[in-house]
């Protein structure tokens, strides 16, 4: 097996492993406000020995929320804190999604009473990164200038050490000049960047993202050009890029793939087809899809470390012993030209 890369997160300033640990499966089932936010078949054992090891395997890297499993995401990977050296470790978590009693997630007393939570969870006295995790700042963002100032407060005493923010899953920054939802959506996200000023910001990238010009600023180049850091998240497509042709699946109420409509029988039949091309090129079997998979997004955001979920010890094993080599020039080529057969583009760098 190959050693596991490593790179520097940037706006953190800190060595990560270039893969780490999503830790949303490992919560199991929940509703939060009525709506299914967990995942099926998870077991706390299980999950904890995935954690134990990802961390055998190089991840240093482990990226949680309060709302994964509302807090039993965040106490298995506290039990695996409390084994390691703090310091070797990179933790992140998320606020913004669970409200309890509170009149808003985003209601900073609220928030503080979280992130108290959340390091009593952790057994940990700081994060490294504490994530806006929702958009949703209430009716005219009226609680954005409370939960700025509450990151920032925690930030100057040293109770994190970055703050960060999700990005709109597709994103150029000139888009916002457009019209119509695509415009909205950038230019809303621009909107709370220049407001909150995150030293990082969180993903979505993967084989089937689109693909930007060299005259458009991806997010990459974006946060580049702020000096603020790239997570990238669902570079598995939430593993439905490595499912079976025929998988056929049915989810629990606790599930967010129940309501999910990525996971409908037709969503489902349109991926299949769309990837066909890379499985003859590569092979169907998982660990080659996968290969392809993590290695195309690594090479692509070569500054950014990728999020991969599990909710065992064999799947995170099988993942990261599938990276292997790195994709060559004529690969990399062929996936794009595979994937976007009418979009001759090379991405923005």
């Amino acid at each position: 097996m190959h050693e596991l890369p490593r790179r520097t997160l940037r706006g953190l300033n800190a060595e990560v492993s270039a893969l780490g640990a999503g830790c949303w499966t490992i919560g199991g089932p929940a509703t939060n406000a009525g709506v299914p936010i967990g995942w099926d078949g998870v077991t706390p054992e299980a999950a904890y020995a995935g954690l134990v090891r990802a961390h055998d395997l190089g991840i240093s890297l482990f990226d949680t929320a309060d709302v994964y499993g509302l807090g039993r995401s965040e106490r298995l990977l506290g039990r695996l804190l409390a084994t390691l050296d703090r310091q070797a470790v990179v933790v992140s978590s998320k606020v913004g999604y669970f409200a309890g009693t509170a009149s808003h997630p985003y209601q900073p007393a609220h928030m503080r009473h979280q992130f108290a939570t959340t390091l009593d969870n952790l057994g940990t006295d700081y994060l490294d990164i504490y994530h806006l995790h929702s958009a949703d700042f209430g009716p005219g963002d009226q609680y954005l200038p409370g939960a700025i100032e509450v990151v920032r407060d925690l930030r100057t005493r040293g109770l994190i050490k970055a703050v960060g923010m999700r990005a709109p899953h597709t994103f150029a920054e000139h888009w916002a000049t457009g019209q119509g939802p695509r415009a909205e959506r950038t230019a809303r996200f621009l909107h709370l960047f220049d407001a909150i000023r995150p030293d990082v910001v969180a993903a979505r990238y993967n084989l089937l993202s689109p693909l930007y010009s060299v005259d458009e600023t991806d997010i990459f180049a974006f946060a580049r050009a702020r000096n603020a850091g790239v997570i990238v998240k669902q570079a598995l497509g939430q593993g439905l890029f490595l499912k079976p042709h025929q998988w056929a699946p049915t989810f629990g109420p606790g599930d967010h793939r129940s309501r999910d409509p990525e996971f409908t029988g037709t969503a489902l039949h349109a991926i299949r087809q769309r990837l066909a091309p890379l499985r003859d090129r590569f092979g169907g079997c998982p660990a080659s899809l996968a290969r392809a998979a993590l290695r195309y997004v690594l090479q692509t955001a070569p500054e950014a470390p990728v999020l991969v979920g599990f909710r065992n010890a064999d799947q995170i094993h099988a993942t990261i012993t599938s990276l292997g080599d790195p994709l060559t020039d004529n690969e990399l080529t062929d996936i794009r030209n595979l994937l976007h057969p009418n979009i001759r583009k090379e991405p923005a760098t």
